[in-house]
């Protein structure tokens, strides 16, 4: 792969955009999650227009002027204010690239455009790489701020002033 590739954000809005995105869930939960039995993933893939769209969100598929590389999302929460990233997956040819931390500042943005002042976000200790992101970004240990069974996620969040907004220059 190419390192300087240029990466397309396009917000999941017509019919095909969520059979893009829903296929990239698939493939996310066939293979990278942690613990698929206990993922809300199942019912998101069966109607994600109810968590992803209007009010409750948005859905973002990340490509190349050639690929679909990946997705990405929000969702509302039980805390006011607090939007939750989801479904962060790049498929794996397209990972180092710079693509994941693109696709989160995009969400971000979006996010705090939406209205949002604070962004959580949950995944599971052994996943170290995203951690690191994560961290890299700003993101700081937050209490949980939903119901799971999984005792192995860490929940990471960040607040979206504009003071200390995450800007998308890159170093």
């Amino acid at each position: 792969m190419n390192p300087t590739l240029t990466f397309e954000q396009v917000r999941v809005e017509h019919p095909a955009q969520w059979d893009a995105f829903v296929s990239l869930m698939r493939e996310y939960a066939s293979a990278d999650l942690n613990n698929p039995g206990m993922s809300s993933i199942h019912g998101d893939i069966q109607q994600p227009q109810e968590r992803y769209a209007g009010v409750q969100g948005q859905a973002w598929l990340i490509q190349t002027p050639e690929h679909l590389i990946g997705c990405g999302a929000f969702t509302t929460t039980r805390e006011a204010g607090l939007a939750e990233l989801k479904r962060l997956y790049v498929r794996p040819e397209f990972r180092g690239l710079g693509a994941s931390r693109q696709l989160t500042l995009h969400l971000i943005a979006q996010a705090r455009s939406a209205g949002f002042t604070r962004m959580g976000l949950s995944t599971w200790r052994s996943n170290t790489l995203a951690l690191g992101l994560y961290q890299r970004m700003g993101f700081t240990t937050m209490p949980a701020f939903k119901n799971h069974p999984d005792p192995d996620l860490v929940y990471l969040g960040m607040t979206l002033t504009a003071l200390n907004a995450v800007t998308t220059h890159t170093s």
